[in-house]
């Protein structure tokens, strides 16, 4: 936990502020990888701000968003705060900032944390991970300490240690297993349970001993297990989906333009009828809950609140995955349910979503940053989709990014730079079939 949570992350940061402490004969001044050192601290200001500003871009559903790192991150700033400030939204902000030598050395320490922070690792990502940490320590020494005397103290024990993070993976599992949050989280639901202040050491091994089986048991006949209750007019679709009546429209409506056409073009994909003087009509609903027990959400019920000036975690970006063309982001739009005849005769409901396209990610920058820095186009309300929404995978963030300074003087900028984001993924997320955390299904009740 305070490895890569705080300890790393607070070495980078010292040494990007140039504040990291230095001899005599060295000068912040002269480090070409303190990005946010400048006159009165301006700049690490204006990166707090920024930060600031990217939480509502974050679904509700990522734990804690990071808070100004210029005013908050010496006063209780937490662990997830740091995470996904240094692993997440900085890859984002330094794009524009940091010279690209020291930005793509970042880039392979972020890439290698990723998959060791994963809940699941699976065996194919850790060569690839091992390699990056092992490239970007050998670099730290290259491009930081210069093989100088005076510089020897920046080669700290935690720098070191990020080379053994994906053996010891391979030998103990998924670090997380072995970290500070499920150990003080047990403590705290085992001391919770203690009911004897006469003997609270025998109780405690006794209510240990007791969850221990009560696991084991669920483990072996899940049947066991208490059965979730849904909430108020929810429909379990199956296979861990379920559509949430929280913000439904009052009414069927009808639709026209594009998103008819998306309708016309999905219903002719799987052979439907249509008549030609069909009016398509639907009843939009606003929330999805996913497998992973994340909420999906729509535009349909986020734009409303957006529009009286309500702060609103975005969680209506998802990444979809689709048969034999791979995964692709989209913004959702709304959710609806059809029912559509089959070749038997018979009817089928479909629950689908009508989604908004984002480009792939650019290849040229995902090879640069080896794969962490994923920057798409939104192509406008013009692109509509429908999709099932057993396809939807995960909820993500898409943070706008800001141009290098050689884009930003393009004549074309404008036009060639501006609607561009970059996906956020939660930590420890990147498997879709990783469920852990519940979402809070009545925040951002608009």
């Amino acid at each position: 936990m305070h490895h890569l949570a705080l300890n790393v992350p607070d070495i980078m940061l010292s040494l990007f502020r140039g504040t990291f402490r230095c001899s005599d004969t060295d000068d912040p001044a002269d480090w070409p990888w303190a990005v946010f050192w400048g006159d009165k601290d301006t700049v690490w200001l204006d990166h707090g701000e920024a930060v600031a500003n990217m939480s509502l871009y974050l679904p509700s559903s990522f734990d804690r968003p990071p808070r100004n790192t210029a005013l908050k991150i010496n006063s209780g700033y937490k662990a997830w705060e740091h995470m996904y400030h240094f692993y997440n939204i900085l890859p984002g902000l330094l794009w524009s900032l940091m010279d690209v030598e020291f930005y793509e050395h970042y880039c392979k320490l972020v890439a290698g944390a990723r998959v060791s922070l994963l809940l699941e690792s699976p065996s194919d990502f850790r060569p690839l991970a091992h390699k990056l940490l092992v490239e970007f320590v050998e670099d730290f020494e290259r491009l930081y300490y210069c093989r100088r005397g005076d510089r020897l103290h920046f080669c700290r024990h935690s720098i070191h240690l990020l080379v053994h993070l994906i053996p010891e993976t391979h030998l103990r599992g998924p670090l997380w297993l072995i970290s500070q949050w499920p150990l003080e989280n047990c403590i705290g639901n085992l001391t919770r349970e203690i009911g004897s202040h006469s003997q609270p050491y025998a109780n405690l091994a006794a209510r240990a001993t007791r969850r221990g089986q009560v696991n084991a048991l669920t483990a072996i006949y899940p049947e066991l297990g208490t059965r979730e209750q849904l909430p108020k007019n929810a429909i379990e679709l199956g296979d861990g989906y379920v559509l949430l009546s929280w913000g439904k429209d009052a009414r069927a409506r009808e639709i026209e333009g594009a998103e008819a056409t998306a309708l016309r073009d999905f219903l002719s994909e799987n052979n439907t009828v249509i008549p030609d003087t069909w009016r398509p009509a639907v009843w939009k609903w606003a929330r999805l809950r996913l497998p992973n027990e994340q909420i999906a959400r729509t535009a349909f019920g986020e734009c409303k609140g957006e529009a009286r000036n309500k702060p609103v975690h975005r969680s209506r970006m998802v990444k979809v995955t689709f048969c034999l063309r791979g995964d692709k982001f989209v913004q959702v739009q709304y959710f609806f349910r059809l029912t559509m005849p089959l070749a038997d005769g018979t009817r089928h409901t479909a629950t689908l979503a009508m989604v908004s396209d984002f480009t792939p990610p650019d290849p040229a920058i995902l090879e640069k940053t080896h794969g962490v820095l994923m920057v798409c186009r939104y192509q406008g309300p013009e692109f509509r989709r429908v999709v099932d929404v057993k396809e939807i995978l995960t909820v993500v963030g898409m943070l706008p990014l800001r141009p290098r300074a050689e884009e930003a003087v393009h004549p074309d900028a404008a036009e060639l730079y501006s609607n561009r984001f970059f996906v956020v993924q939660k930590l420890g997320f990147d498997m879709s079939w990783i469920g852990r955390g519940v979402d809070n299904v009545h925040e951002d009740d608009d």
